[in-house]
């Protein structure tokens, strides 16, 4: 199994600028990456104002003179039920899914919109299965996957947190451009046995992201995005399920840096000490190449890791 880091946390270490959190990656060891858009289309982005096939040239520049293979992305931040009728979210999702397959990225991650209002489980259903088919034909140009995540709201009996829940979504969408990215911190926060739920999705398995915290009963709704060892998510669990499943993507970190937020917090307030209340982006480099190594030592020990 290969290894793979998304850009998105830190990209923000150099101003947004795509290249540099490329580098980035590089640097630490990865040679497959997950593309994030989750921070591009913001109001008055040039993601809205640049046409797709020149940021697709310029991300297929980035990746060949990288030698970056990319094997997943992520859709931008937004809920497509949210309060405006979800109008923000259908101007940058659909763009998101055509620059990812301009770029030739094989699938982009989902999210399940999240209701403003009351609802059932079968409505709540019906308008996410609505959402989704809506998104077809923008994946259909270029065969572009789209995954849906597991969310990490479990006890209300509505959201997408379980393998039978995504199974159930997949079933009511009935295209075959659909499979699921399963998130295991958001699975760890439901307290979900992951090796049981991995096992249910099966196939349908394309995509991951991997990261950790201390679960729904110790620290509730608090989905930290730590590296492997900082929480308590069971890896065993993780690894041996995809084992069995024949899982075919790869072992792909949504981590954030182990130091938990970006502000070094004993720093004194002043002028001269403010540009040292973040971490540096060669602290940060560090830490990227840690997380590589501790993928790297997880896998070996299962016998499946591959360069």
């Amino acid at each position: 199994m290969k290894l793979s880091q998304t850009n998105g946390p830190v990209l923000h270490f150099y101003d947004g600028d795509e290249r540099s959190s490329l580098v980035h990656l590089k640097n630490a060891g990865f040679k497959y990456v997950d593309i994030s858009f989750w921070s591009r289309y913001t109001s008055g982005s040039r993601y809205f104002t640049t046409d797709n096939k020149v940021l697709a040239d310029e991300y297929k520049r980035y990746l060949e003179e990288l030698e970056l293979i990319p094997v997943q992305s992520h859709e931008p931040f937004g809920n497509s039920m949210g309060n405006d009728g979800g109008a923000f979210y259908f101007r940058k999702t659909p763009l998101s899914i055509d620059l990812a397959g301009k770029i030739g990225i094989p699938s982009i991650t989902l999210h399940a919109g999240l209701e403003t209002s009351p609802m059932s489980r079968e409505e709540y259903m019906e308008k996410n299965v609505e959402i989704f088919r809506s998104l077809i034909p923008y994946a259909e140009k270029y065969g572009t996957k789209l995954l849906i995540e597991n969310t990490s709201w479990k006890n209300d009996g509505i959201h997408l947190a379980t393998a039978d829940d995504l199974n159930e979504i997949l079933d009511r969408i009935d295209h075959p451009l659909f499979g699921v990215c399963w998130d295991t911190g958001h699975a760890n926060l439901c307290d979900l046995d992951q090796y049981v739920e991995l096992t249910k999705l099966g196939s349908r398995l394309e995509g991951l992201h991997v990261h950790d915290n201390f679960g729904g009963k110790q620290t509730p709704n608090c989905d930290l995005h730590q590296p492997p060892y900082y929480g308590n998510v069971n890896f065993d669990a993780v690894i041996t399920a995809l084992l069995e499943i024949g899982y075919k993507g790869t072992f792909n970190f949504e981590a954030d840096s182990p130091v938990w937020r970006n502000v070094i917090p004993f720093v004194k307030d002043g002028e001269e000490q403010r540009k040292l209340r973040r971490m540096p982006a060669t602290l940060r480099q560090e830490a990227e190449i840690y997380l590589y190594k501790i993928g790297k030592q997880m896998l070996e020990a299962y016998g499946c890791y591959e360069e």
